[in-house]
């Protein structure tokens, strides 16, 4: 769940120790959305998984303050370090970058069939190619691209809300997809390494059909936003765009707030039917990520006021940062080996509030793994093997 953006440019360039601090924060949020689809079931949390009120409450903050949100950042983060790449515009660039977005694509594969069906970099690499036809058009055609496909987005996710109030039922079910989750549950919980590939293979298909169809448009709006700012360099110096800050904090981190409560209490609040996509359960996850631009803007505004102030504490957040594409892998690695039968066999056996507590340490291990080896290695290891693979 780059990560799925790059965290090292292909060229010498100066560090801009904001834009680690967003990657190593956005780290953080996205094992919390991906632990529940590696540790829990296919579909994530379940009935199951919230029953004491504590299981409930770390369900209910998953999704309020992290679900949808954090892919959206590092989408942000791509389009601005694609900028980076590529701005001298020659054909040695273009042709690098191009190599990169295949071998993000092949990571993608790989990381979906092997650990984790729910990855986020082959999206990235499929929809990186119109960077390649964005960067040559003005920053305000891109960010008309950016509001077209925002809006294209919103309509879509009022479209799935409806087709789910014209079912007879008033819920949205699709057999394959429940004999295919079903047979990965069992491959998790029971199944050997080839036994689990296989499952993660036979259901990418429908698991990344949904990937791309729900964020998507999103995606390639986040990634318009990060090429202009990329351009004007706003991650570089945050202390010189104040007034976008206060914006997102009164116009992005509050109403994004909101909705993401709605959002989680329709999902999992009281009377929901937590794992399923009846109306009103539809209607939450359609709001919140309606609501995903809002809070992730707010966050940023978050950490660039913090970072401007002077604040120390967000230096915890660079060394992930550094080595975002290897600490994403590193990630489902490790929840992998926990939850899997092939591992320690956990996978169905612990509610959500264990669960978001194992991701809360897997991220902080694999943090300070990365401090630990940053004075030896400058970036990590499949950054590095991307590094190189682009290069030809």
């Amino acid at each position: 769940m780059v990560t799925p953006s790059p965290s090292a440019s292909l060229s010498p360039l100066p560090r801009q120790e904001f834009a680690d601090e967003l990657r190593g924060f956005a780290l953080l949020g996205i094992i919390f959305v991906n632990a529940p689809f590696l540790g829990i079931s296919a579909e994530g949390f379940t009935a199951d998984s919230v029953l004491a009120w504590y299981d409930r409450v770390a369900a209910f903050a998953v999704i309020a303050f992290a679900q949808a949100k954090f892919y959206l950042l590092f989408a942000f983060l791509f389009g601005y370090s694609m900028h980076f790449i590529v701005k001298d515009g020659g054909v040695t660039s273009v042709r690098r970058f191009r190599r990169r977005l295949l071998g993000l694509g092949l990571l993608g594969i790989a990381h979906a069939a092997l650990l984790f069906v729910g990855d986020i970099l082959f999206l990235y690499a499929v929809l990186g190619v119109t960077l390649m036809w964005m960067r040559r058009l003005s920053d305000r055609m891109v960010l008309r691209v950016a509001v077209i496909a925002g809006f294209a987005w919103l309509l879509l996710l009022a479209a799935l809300t409806m087709a789910v109030m014209a079912e007879p039922g008033g819920s949205l079910t699709d057999e394959d997809w429940i004999v295919a989750g079903q047979a990965l549950n069992q491959a998790m919980r029971e199944g050997g390494f080839i036994e689990a590939t296989a499952a993660r293979v036979s259901f990418w298909p429908l698991a990344s059909s949904t990937i791309f169809l729900l964020n998507g448009l999103g995606v390639l709006a986040a990634f318009a936003l990060g090429l202009v700012a990329g351009r004007r360099g706003l991650l570089a110096r945050p202390e010189l765009h104040r007034s976008l800050w206060q914006a997102g904090l009164r116009w992005g981190l509050y109403p994004g707030l909101c909705l993401g409560f709605l959002s989680a209490w329709l999902v999992v609040g009281p009377g929901a039917q937590v794992g399923s996509w009846g109306l009103r359960e539809t209607a939450g996850i359609a709001l919140g990520f309606a609501g995903a631009p809002l809070l992730s803007w707010g966050y940023v505004s978050v950490l660039a006021t913090l970072h401007a102030g002077g604040v120390r504490g967000l230096a915890m957040f660079r060394p992930a940062g550094r080595m975002s594409l290897s600490g994403y892998i590193g990630e489902s690695l490790l929840l992998s080996l926990v939850f899997c039968a092939y591992g320690l066999g956990l996978f169905g056996k612990l509610n959500a509030g264990a669960v978001s507590a194992l991701a809360l340490g897997t991220w902080i291990a694999l943090d300070l793994l990365a401090k630990a080896t940053q004075s030896r290695w400058a970036s990590g290891p499949l950054e590095s093997l991307l590094r190189r693979f682009s290069a030809g």
